[in-house]
Parts: C-alpha cells; structure tokens; sequence
C-alpha cells in the first residue's frame, strides 16, 4: 500500500521537535526564550504524535492484534530497557543503575504507554467518542491528584495522554485530516495566529510558571484543585495547537519524508547520542546563543543520523528475528 506522505511528513517534523526538545532540556532555564520554546513545543509535539499512533490503530479487531502488541512494543521495550540500563551504568561510572521494567527510563516511557494505550483500545472503541472521551478526560483529570510512586509503569503519562490516543482513533472514521489538507490555505493564517499569541502568553508566563514543564509531561502531582483546572485548560490548549500544526504539513514527497517513515528508530535511538553528547565538553560548556543555535544543528543530525535507511536496516535486524521467531512459535 502507497504510503500516505502527508502523515509521514508530519511524523518527520514531530520526532525533530522530540529530539530537539531532549536536547534543549538540560539549557532551558538559562534563558527564557529557550524555555518557551521548549514548553511551546511540548505543548503539542506528543500530543500529536499519540494522536497519529491513535489514528492507524483501527485494526485493533484483526487477527494478530495482540500478537503485534508483543514483538512491536513489549519486546522491543525490555530490550532497549535492558540496553538503556547497562548504557547508563557505562555512561555514569558513579551511579549504580539497577535494572528495573516497571520504571521506563528516560523516553522509554512511550512504549510502554503505548502498550497500556493499544490495550485499553478495544475496551474503549465499542463505545461512541461521546461517552468514552469525556470518560479519559475526566480519568487525565483526576490522575494528577495520585502520586505514582518511581513513576510505575508511566501510568501518570499514560492516563494523561490516553485522550489524545484515543482522539486520533475517532479521527481515522471522519474526513477531518482530509478537511484540513484540502482547505490549508484558509487555516494557516488562523493557526499561525493562534500559535504566535501561544508563545507570547508562555514567554510572558514562563517566570511564573516555576516547574510548569511536569505539567506538560502530564506527571505533575496536584498542590490544589486550581493545578487540575490548569490542566484542564493545557489539555484545551494541547488540543488546538495539535490541530494548528496539522494546517502546516506539506502532502508532497520532501527529501525528509523517508525520515518521517523511519520516526520509531529515531525515537530508540537519538537518546544514546543526546546522552553521551550532555557528558561531553562540549555538551558541558553550553552558554551562549551561538552554542545555543549549535543545539538545532545537532539536532538535525541526530534526526537525519538516527533515521537514516542504513542505519535502520541495521538496527530493524534483530527486532525482525525475534518478531520472526515469536511468530513461528505462536502460529
């Protein structure tokens, strides 16, 4: 089947903003621009891409389903969990890093909440969009109000980010994708509005935001019942800069779009080059907005790097014999 290069675009500059953001991360405080950029890309970057996952997860009542489930997502995690953990202990000499699976590290977490958010899949889609999101919604809500403890299975991400998944399923039953592609024109204008009043509310807001990142990430605990109307208002906000973003992607073929294909291997991957790079002089001696223009060029090559065919090919080998070899013991 013909790929569709409008998504695989859109799946291109979205794991860019996730290695972009991973690099920026550790700098963000140092200046307040570099801090709005990283809450204003956070603001929609997962929240898109759990959409798109939501959106080619239709198939969930076909054979194999849950089979899929396993060698695409189960083992996958354990491996790279496993090679995460032992990554680190080689990185970090002074720090002991026990080998846990309930506990994803770093971005990691993604797998497995993808794992919890397929499952629940089923459970959900037999229900109409208008009993079940208002259902997620209020479960996003109410798990701020839940400490979990070392972060146990990413069950606080994986609640908070459900109805994005969840949203993007409903979608692949409507024309709204095709709405958008064929009506781009008329929308930039008001996306771009509605993006640029965003980053101006989040700079003029970043002094005051304090630890506003976990609010983002969907992991922070509520102090009080105003933190939950905060998130209410940052899933409002999430929601519509998603759909802004979709008005901007090209549908034509771009020198990127294989890229865009291959997201998954540059997720798995761009996190061991971003580590070793933070460890590095270089990555030590960050404080300049020269320095700070050098972190996009890096993360440009870690995109482009990580997503390259060969490399992938490479990469894809040894998760394809396991899958294989589930397969064939599973038949």
């Amino acid at each position: 089947m013909k790929r569709d290069y409008y998504f695989d675009n859109a799946k291109f500059i979205l794991i860019f903003l996730v290695v972009a953001g991973h690099v920026i991360s550790p700098y963000r405080h140092d200046e307040q621009w570099l801090l709005t950029l990283y809450q204003f890309i956070y603001t929609f970057h997962m929240p898109a891409f759990i959409l798109l996952a939501g959106y080619f997860s239709s198939n969930y009542d076909k054979k194999g389903y849950y089979v899929k489930i396993v060698t695409r997502l189960a083992i996958p995690y354990v491996i790279l969990q496993t090679i995460y953990t032992l990554y680190y202990n080689g990185l970090y000499p002074n720090t002991n890093f026990d080998l846990q699976y309930f506990t994803p590290r770093w971005a990691m977490w993604f797998l497995l909440s993808m794992i919890a958010w397929k499952l629940l899949l089923p459970i959900f889609a037999k229900y109409r969009w208008s009993i079940t999101l208002p259902i997620v919604f209020l479960i996003g809500l109410s798990v701020g109000f839940i400490q979990v403890p070392e972060r146990f299975l990413s069950l606080d991400r994986t609640f908070y980010f459900f109805p994005f998944f969840l949203i993007g399923y409903y979608l692949s039953k409507t024309d709204l994708f095709s709405i958008i592609r064929k009506n781009q024109g008329k929308y930039q204008l008001f996306s771009a509005g509605f993006m640029g009043i965003l980053l101006i509310g989040i700079f003029i807001s970043t002094t005051d935001i304090g630890s506003g990142s976990a609010i983002l990430y969907g992991t922070n605990v509520y102090e009080s019942m105003h933190d939950m109307y905060l998130r209410f208002v940052m899933y409002t906000i999430s929601f519509f800069v998603t759909i802004a973003f979709f008005t901007f992607i090209p549908a034509s073929q771009n020198v990127f779009t294989g890229i865009g294909s291959r997201s998954f291997y540059v997720y798995i991957l761009h996190g061991f080059i971003i580590k070793w790079f933070f460890e590095t002089s270089l990555g030590q001696s960050v404080q300049s907005i020269p320095d700070y223009f050098l972190l996009f060029i890096i993360s440009i090559l870690v995109t482009v790097l990580t997503g390259n065919a060969i490399i992938v090919r490479l990469i894809r080998k040894p998760f394809l014999y396991v899958k294989e070899t589930f397969s064939i013991k599973n038949g």
